[in-house]
């Protein structure tokens, strides 16, 4: 399957295609954008502050405007009446995690598999940027969306990315084995056969809550739709990613997912 068949892949692109352009023109021309997804709208969020000296023009459309500069200013006012959850950065110290995340943990969890399965979900993709990325700067929000009945959530890093932790550990891997490596459960330390987070996290996303995801890590690609829709991407140069993007899409469901099911033991 070619990454643009993907509505994750086909929203990544979009990012690329604003970053690149922005690069060379240093003119980030946002004008025509009719919608925002957090797979691209957090990327470029990040882009634009990293880049202070690239001139935005914003969008055009007012509801569009509007909800740009809610998530781009990050305003943290959030609750889970409110349908999104705006750019929020990850704190350096883990023991200050929990205070960010537990309003994440209580956004529409009843209607997605449950509180203890979305919660764990949130906790281990996020666990995994700590304890394998070195990041100095790492950020997440979140969208649900009412009508189409899913939530969507994006978490990115700047650190050394998982082509780079594997490089740092001894392993001679091009950046898309790497990334294979790493979903199949082959851990960085060599001392440790298995490396459970990032494995359990999908099972539980793809076949517990019947979501899907994205992982674009440095010129690695990922997306993962289902038990049997895992496909890995070399991005090339233009598409590559300084870091790690980790999105997923989580449908409404009604059932309560038992997270055991699923996670490796």
């Amino acid at each position: 399957m070619e990454f643009n068949e993907s509505d994750f892949g086909r929203e990544y692109l979009k990012f690329c295609e604003l970053r690149n352009n922005a690069l060379h023109t240093k003119k980030m021309d946002l004008s025509n954008i009719d919608w925002f997804y957090p797979t691209n709208l957090l990327p470029l969020g990040i882009f634009i502050k990293s880049n202070r000296d690239i001139s935005v023009i914003p969008p055009t459309a007012s509801d569009v405007l509007s909800y740009y500069n809610i998530i781009i200013k990050g305003k943290r006012h959030v609750s889970s009446r409110r349908s999104y959850h705006p750019i929020a950065e990850i704190p350096p110290d883990e023991h200050q995690r929990e205070r960010m995340l537990e309003p994440l943990y209580a956004f529409e969890s009843d209607y997605i598999g449950g509180r203890n399965a979305f919660a764990y979900l949130i906790g281990e993709l996020v666990d995994n940027v700590y304890q394998h990325s070195s990041f100095s700067n790492a950020y997440i929000m979140a969208q649900k969306y009412q009508t189409k009945r899913f939530i969507e959530i994006s978490i990115m890093d700047n650190g050394i990315s998982i082509p780079g932790a594997f490089k740092e550990a001894g392993f001679e891997f091009d950046d898309t084995k790497a990334l294979s490596e790493a979903i199949n459960g082959r851990s960085t330390k060599r001392d440790k056969e298995r490396g459970f987070g990032l494995i359990s996290s999908i099972n539980l996303l793809t076949k517990g809550l019947g979501g899907e995801c994205l992982i674009v890590s440095r010129k690695g690609g990922f997306t993962a739709k289902g038990e049997d829709k895992k496909t890995f991407y070399n991005m090339g140069e233009s598409h590559a990613l300084n870091g790690t993007l980790i999105c997923i899409r989580v449908p409404y469901i009604t059932k309560t997912v038992n997270i055991y099911d699923y996670i490796e033991q």
